[in-house]
């Protein structure tokens, strides 16, 4: 059986059967896997969506993707990114759809709660925000897109129980730009787990640029030359990082593992394992499983990108 990447981040592939509408459209998918883990008071299932079918959601024995579906905007929209909210016992998700230039807070089912619009207002840079993150009571916007700016919002202000339209509040940071701060198109941002930093995937310069809550800059990671990531996810020291191509824009493109920012694995889904689709890589997430005496399998989610086409990876 072939496999991909290399010491404890060897991967082969796990097969699924996938619903009749996710096939129709999966060609067309350009988004992103969000697990909701147990560790957040998630049950470790995995949120996803393709636009022409809407929410999906992946078991978390990763053995089925059931249909969700959801109000119309949100089947009819390409959503690029999106994160999980818990609030008082509840759950929710932020959808970014860089198409729709929207926000959306929905709940479990699809169905809209709340709409976030353009931060710039009418006659700004548009709109197309490519990821969102959840950290520290505040929703960040990665307006990847646009103009590269971060922009933040409460989405659960006092009195808003009933409202429609979500506000953006007064904190941004980032901006086109090469220096430490800015971005070349900031594809992805994530919250780094047990804190409240955020790491945004910095596509065009090659590398990841971390961030407090409030916008400052405390490091980041280099990527290979010509490296375009467009997501990280991380587990403990450990970081995923999805690459739409490789080193001098090398085309199937990898999937990085760091450990504590060393470079340990790359697995390339396209070159390795032949799986047609998988030339550019849009997003990555682990899915890690807990076994007997503490052990821990890392499942690797994979979403490619035109094509698109989307993997489960398990340890070989």
């Amino acid at each position: 059986m072939k496999t991909t990447g290399s010491g404890a981040f060897t991967y082969r592939v796990r097969p699924i059967e996938l619903p009749s509408p996710i096939g129709e459209h999966l060609e067309a998918a350009h988004s992103a896997f969000v697990p909701d883990r147990v560790l957040d008071g998630g049950d470790d299932s995995t949120w996803l969506s393709l636009k022409g079918v809407g929410l999906l959601r992946l078991t978390p024995e990763l053995d089925r993707i059931d249909v969700i579906g959801g109000d119309a905007a949100i089947v009819e929209s390409n959503i690029h990114g999106a994160t999980v909210i818990r609030r008082e016992g509840h759950t929710y998700l932020a959808l970014a759809s860089d198409e729709a230039e929207r926000v959306w807070l929905t709940d479990t089912d699809g169905r809209i709660v709340r709409t976030f619009g353009n931060p710039n207002g009418p006659g700004g840079s548009p709109f197309n925000v490519c990821d969102v993150a959840w950290s520290d009571d505040l929703l960040f916007a990665a307006n990847g897109y646009g103009d590269s700016v971060i922009s933040s919002g409460d989405p659960f202000p006092a009195g808003s129980d009933q409202a429609e339209l979500g506000q953006w509040g007064p904190l941004r940071f980032g901006g086109t730009g090469s220096d430490h701060g800015r971005f070349q198109v900031a594809h992805g941002i994530t919250r780094v787990p047990g804190t409240t930093a955020l790491t945004v995937a910095d596509r065009e310069n090659a590398r990841l640029e971390s961030f407090t809550s409030r916008g400052r800059y405390v490091g980041g990671l280099s990527l290979p030359p010509g490296a375009r990531p467009c997501s990280v996810d991380y587990d403990d020291r450990f970081a995923l990082v999805a690459c739409l191509e490789g080193p001098g824009g090398s085309t199937p493109a990898p999937i990085y593992v760091f450990d504590d920012g060393n470079l340990v694995s790359e697995i390339n889904i396209g070159r390795d394992l032949g799986l047609a689709g998988f030339e550019h890589i849009h997003n990555a997430a682990f899915r890690v499983v807990e076994g007997a005496a503490g052990s821990r399998a890392f499942f690797v989610l994979a979403y490619a990108w035109d094509p698109g086409n989307l993997a489960i990876l398990e340890p070989a």
